[in-house]
């Protein structure tokens, strides 16, 4: 799965989004796990998701239907 750079990236999120990239199926069925079995949510399964950096501000993180982006 392609994990899409928005935004400016500091020079180590090329091996931030290469080990992501690695792991996410994986990461993405642990998270779906949880939702099943600490919160009751069944019926659905996520499909991908946003990583952004710690220190941007909550407020330059943009989300909408279609994705995230940081401003």
């Amino acid at each position: 799965m392609p994990i899409e750079t928005v935004g400016s990236p500091p020079p180590e999120a090329d091996q931030v989004r290469s080990v992501l990239e690695q792991q996410l199926p994986d990461i993405i069925a642990s998270f779906n796990q949880v939702l099943r079995d600490q919160y009751g949510v069944t019926g659905v399964s996520v499909g991908g998701f946003t990583v952004v950096p710690e220190s941007a501000v909550a407020s330059k993180v943009i989300c909408d239907q279609d994705g995230c982006s940081v401003d």
